[in-house]
Order: structure tokens, then C-alpha cells, then sequence
């Protein structure tokens, strides 16, 4: 590919099988849904979905590729070669900025229809009320198919992609409604920083910088600078990133200021605390691995590799092991392994290795990065779908790992920010019982009406007053994102007629829908449409918002060259390519905390509750599985 036509400019132009495939399943829609075809045709009729959303769902922001930096006739730099840089400089070796720290976010649709609102549009209705009526938790609501530690993933990735930049100038000021118990007259929220104006279409739908890189490249625990890498490896030796080793427990360092030192601390919580922990014991685990194999390999050699093999380990989990859970459907099991390890599945690409070059037969790692038409970036849309807020409970019960001994049970607030620790030094847990009272504690369900207080109701350390769900529909709107009925038009869905429609029959919800929002279908925000949406068998969230990953879940690995092409020993080492094929999440967590076995035993899914041990089958809170 030459640099002056990357393959991010070349429109994507599904083949003939292709086209015809799309066309095939948008008949067989009309008359049954693709989850409820049998299985393998539901794996066919999501490949369609795919392809038809490569072809009309990929929007740059930029007013030309020329931006995501020019490659030049010399070859890449040698430290960038075979290395991830922490700011994501030349992972595309042919547009070098691509996906980089302070890169703006794509789209997913085209930007005519994200234009910034006006304001009757950003605060109509108040998204203070959206919030009160109908995000608002009324009784905690349990997703039985997942433990706790599904919900802190998620965030623990979301902290890897994204994050944007708040104004320091401008707000928007949110009337709440009488009677309202806000702790002022009216709320405000600081606006999101628009990129400056590259053009008359910037002007109408601003773009938007991400703070991180866009890549799948770990920086919540490697950080998304050189600088701040090399902060995090202190004077750890052998490739390794440092740690606090206290007598009992091993812990992330802390600075004077008692913040964790990180790639990324935002919201700091308890569940953060001990993935952050995990993966950076994971990451030192690893150099010793190679150290052991490859003698003769200085350190900063050791900590590149390290630190490939732990991202491509984190993005296996997320693909094969986190989503197959959220989304516990047949033919989602096949198609998110498909996405690793091809159709023909795990056994066979372990005995026979790649049999083809393309992603379906032997899966997407080696089998070459694409971009489908636009510079590889999250996107806004990506973003909005992942706002699962509902997934954090009111309270958590801990519990000895060993015994199964109940220790006591804490406030989702008990455990955030400055007291994310408070189990561990209070009732002398270990991480080993904090992941074990996770395994079989459940989060909350992504639906309507299950968003706690303590969200809604939240005082951060530095001293702001927040409600997120207002924040979460003020972002969307404020973004640009379309509303619920447009943004299944533009995703190639049915709109919904009426607001009874939309809740599959639930009358109680669909009349404060009604209420809300005046009678006007149209007006539903795309976060409370998806959350009150019927969902398909075994899914943990909304059929619509799906779209979105079908097309991302896949991008995100194929956009990467460290995944899609220099998928090799040459880059990861022999050792490396092993530890990342043949380990899960089961694996990570049974090598640092070997006493999690006998709870994981039997299971399939990390993710999915685990069996209680001892005493705990005796505690019958609401908080744990039965």
C-alpha cells in the first residue's frame, strides 16, 4: 500500500458472496430476528450485520486522512518496530498518529446527523428528570447470568480507551424540577472540550480528543506516555512494573497523596483496584517468564514483550471470555471465539496453527490489519453503548476464600475513592478473598430503573457533586449522538412505533416513557430506549446497542498491527505467543491466588457467578448468588 493512498482512504466495497449475504438475512429479518435463528445461521446473519456496517458505519472526523500523519519511503524507526509505544506512535506504520494519544473520536454514523444541539434539544426534557423517573434504581435488580468482577472489567477496560477532556470554561446549567432535593437550585455540569475547527462541518458537529490512546495497549496500567511509563516502573528490574510487597499483601504503589500509581485512577474503586493489581502482577509474572527463557535479553527487551503478550492476553479475555458472558447467546459463543480463533475454533487452530489467511477461517489475529475505509478510533457511538452504570450494586459481601467465612458486608460507597482499600485493611482480607466475595457476588442488571444512588448521589474527592445518569444523557445529547428511533434507522434497524412497543408490552414503564417525553416516540434518549428494550435470550444488554459491537468488537482487533498482522514469534517471542494462547482469565487468576480453584472449578466463565465454598453457601443476602 502506498503512503499516499492508505488503505483508511480506499472505501470499504463489500464483495458479491458479501453483498448477497446482506441481502439474503435482510429478507430472513423481515420475518424472523437473527437471535432466534438456529445457531449457525445466527453466526451467518451477525457476519451480514458486519458487513454491511463496515460499508456505511465507519465516519472519520477528520476533513482527511492526511491527518493520522504521513509515512515516509524510510523504513520505521527501530524502537518502534516491534514495540508499543505508550502514546500509540506508529501502530499503523503508514499513518503513524493513528489512533494516538489526542486523537479525535470517530463515528459511527455520518456527521450530518450529529450535529451540536440546540439548547431546547441538550436539556429537553431535563435530563435531571430522565434520571429521577426512569434510571433512578427501585429495588436492586441482579443480572444473574454475571458475577461482580464482570462489572469491574468493564470498567477496567473502558479505562484503556477512552476518556474525554472537560471544559474548563464553559457548563451547562440543568433547572431541576420542583420539589427536586439537589443539593443547589440547579445543576452544572462542566461541558465536554471541543477539538478547535478544522473545517465549516467541525463547526456544526464538533470533534472530540481522547485523552488515552484509541488501541487495545493496557494504558490504565502502562499509562499513555513514554514519561509515565517509565514513572511506573520505578527501579523495578528485570522488565518489571513496581509494586508495593507488603508482608501479607501485594499492593499498587501510592503516591504522597495516597493515589494509586497507574496508568489511569479516575473513579477509583475497589474493583479497579484489585484488576489494576492483578495485571500488573500479571505483567511481572510474564518477564519472569521470559527472563527464564530468554537469558540473554535486557530489560527494556523484556518489558516490550512483557507488555505485547499482557494487552493481547487483556483483548483475548474481553473477545472469548467477558462478552461470550454479558452476552450468553449460541451463536455469540461462536462468533466471539470465531473472532480469536476463527470459525474451525480453538482445537483445531492449536493442532494444525493459521490454515488460511483471512479472519473467518483461522480468526482475526494474523490475519492483516485493515481499516475498512476510515483511520482506525473509537467512536462516540462506542462510547454511548457502553454506558453500563446499572452493572454497580448498592452493597458488596465479602467473604474468606479458604472458609467461606462471612466477613461483612459494605456499601458500594465504603469502597470508592479514599476507602477502596477498606476490606483489605479492616477485616484483613486478602486479594484472594476480595476476588472470591466478587465471583460470587452479582452486579446489577442493565435495564431500567437500576442506576444507584450512589451514582446518582456522588461526591468526588475534589470535591464535585454529581448525578451520572443526568451526566450520561446530557454527554449523548450533548455529543451529538442520535436519539433511540434515528440511531436504529442509521444502524439499519426498524424504528419502534410506539412506547409500548419499545418496553415489549410493559405498561407501568412505557407510561412514564409517555410522560417524560411528551408522547413523542422520537424524542427517547438512545441510553433509556436501549435499557428498556425487550432483550434477545441470554443477552445482558439491548439489542440495539449490540449493533455498535458488532462492528467495533471486531475493528478493535483488526485495526491493530500488533494483533491483526505482527501476530509472530518475531514480535512476542515463542514464550510469549504461548502465554497468550494458552492462558484466560482462570488462569491469571488461579497463578497469583492458587486458593480460587476450588470456587472455579466446574466453571466455563470467569465471569459468570463462580460455586461458593464452605460457609458462604449459608449467607442469603440479595448481594450473592444462591
Amino acid at each position: 500500500m502506498s503512503s499516499s493512498q492508505p488503505d483508511s482512504a480506499i472505501p470499504y466495497r463489500p464483495s458479491l458472496p458479501k453483498k448477497a449475504l446482506i441481502f439474503l438475512f435482510k429478507g430472513v429479518n423481515k420475518l424472523v430476528p437473527w437471535h432466534k435463528l438456529p445457531s449457525y445461521m445466527g453466526v451467518l446473519n451477525l457476519a451480514a450485520y458486519r458487513y454491511e456496517l463496515r460499508q456505511h458505519n465507519l465516519h472519520d472526523t477528520y476533513p482527511s486522512p492526511q491527518y493520522q500523519g504521513r509515512a515516509t519511503s524510510d523504513p520505521v524507526p527501530h524502537e518502534f518496530a516491534h514495540t508499543r509505544n505508550s502514546d500509540g506512535l506508529y501502530n499503523d506504520t503508514n499513518q503513524p498518529k493513528m489512533g494516538c494519544v489526542g486523537m479525535r473520536f470517530g463515528r459511527n454514523v455520518a456527521r450530518e446527523h450529529t450535529q451540536k444541539p440546540s439548547e431546547e434539544e441538550l436539556l429537553g426534557p431535563s435530563p435531571r428528570v430522565v434520571s429521577e423517573v426512569l434510571l433512578k434504581r427501585q429495588g436492586f435488580k441482579p443480572a444473574t447470568i454475571l458475577n461482580l468482577l464482570a462489572a469491574a472489567w468493564i470498567q477496567f477496560q473502558v479505562h484503556d480507551w477512552f476518556m474525554h477532556t472537560n471544559s474548563t470554561t464553559e457548563k451547562h446549567d440543568i433547572k431541576l424540577p420542583p420539589g427536586d432535593t439537589w443539593s443547589n437550585s440547579q445543576m452544572s455540569v462542566e461541558a465536554t472540550q471541543t477539538d478547535e475547527p478544522l473545517d465549516d462541518t467541525d463547526k456544526k458537529s464538533p470533534g472530540y480528543r481522547n485523552e488515552n490512546t484509541h488501541w487495545w495497549d493496557g494504558s490504565q496500567i502502562y499509562g499513555s506516555s513514554e514519561s509515565r511509563t517509565k514513572e511506573l516502573r520505578g527501579l523495578a528490574r528485570q522488565g518489571k512494573l513496581e509494586v508495593d510487597e507488603q508482608k501479607v499483601v501485594t499492593y499498587l504503589p501510592r503516591d504522597e497523596n495516597g493515589i494509586p500509581r497507574t496508568g489511569f485512577y479516575t473513579n477509583w474503586w475497589l474493583g479497579l483496584e484489585m484488576l489494576h493489581t492483578l495485571f500488573v502482577l500479571e505483567h511481572n509474572a510474564i518477564c519472569d517468564e521470559l527472563a527464564n527463557e530468554y537469558p540473554t535479553w535486557k530489560s527494556e527487551k523484556i518489558f516490550d514483550t512483557a507488555r505485547l503478550v499482557n494487552c493481547a492476553l487483556m483483548a483475548k479475555i474481553h473477545t472469548t471470555e467477558w462478552t461470550p458472558a454479558i452476552l450468553a447467546h449460541p451463536a455469540l459463543q461462536v462468533a466471539m471465539n470465531g473472532n480469536w480463533w476463527g470459525v474451525l475454533g480453538e482445537k483445531l487452530y492449536k493442532l494444525l496453527g493459521r490454515v488460511a489467511p483471512g479472519e473467518s477461517i483461522s480468526g482475526i489475529p494474523g490475519s492483516g490489519a485493515e481499516q475498512h475505509g476510515a483511520p482506525y478510533s473509537l467512536t462516540e457511538e462506542f462510547i454511548s453503548v457502553y454506558r453500563m452504570h446499572p452493572l454497580i450494586p448498592d452493597n458488596i459481601a465479602f467473604f474468606s476464600a479458604a472458609t467461606g467465612e462471612y466477613k461483612k458486608t459494605y456499601p458500594i460507597k465504603g469502597v470508592a475513592f479514599g476507602e477502596a482499600r477498606a476490606p483489605l485493611a479492616e477485616q484483613s482480607l486478602g486479594f484472594e478473598d476480595i476476588f472470591y466475595s466478587f465471583g460470587i457476588n452479582y452486579p446489577g442488571a442493565v435495564t431500567v430503573n437500576n442506576t444507584p444512588d450512589f451514582l446518582r448521589d456522588m461526591h468526588t474527592p475534589e470535591g464535585r457533586h454529581v448525578d451520572m445518569g443526568t451526566i450520561d444523557i446530557l454527554r449523548d445529547r450533548e455529543r451529538g449522538i442520535p436519539r433511540y428511533n434515528k440511531f436504529r434507522e442509521l444502524f439499519h434497524m426498524k424504528p419502534v412505533a410506539s412506547f409500548l412497543e419499545l418496553t415489549g408490552g410493559n405498561t407501568e414503564v412505557a407510561a412514564n416513557l409517555d410522560k417524560v417525553y411528551e408522547g413523542d416516540i422520537n424524542k427517547v434518549d438512545l441510553l433509556v430506549g436501549c435499557l428498556c428494550e425487550p432483550l434477545p435470550k441470554g443477552f445482558g444488554f439491548s439489542d440495539t446497542a449490540f449493533r455498535v459491537f458488532i462492528l467495533m468488537a471486531s475493528r478493535r482487533l483488526k485495526s491493530d498491527r500488533f494483533i491483526a498482522s505482527d501476530w509472530n514469534e518475531e514480535t512476542y517471542s515463542k514464550a510469549g505467543m504461548h502465554w497468550v494462547q494458552y492462558n484466560g482469565m482462570k488462569e491469571v487468576l488461579t497463578r497469583h491466588f492458587p486458593v480460587l480453584g476450588e470456587s472455579l472449578k466446574g466453571i466455563r466463565n470467569p465471569f459468570a457467578p463462580w460455586t461458593k465454598v464452605g460457609k458462604s453457601g449459608e449467607y442469603k443476602g440479595e448481594e450473592t448468588n444462591a
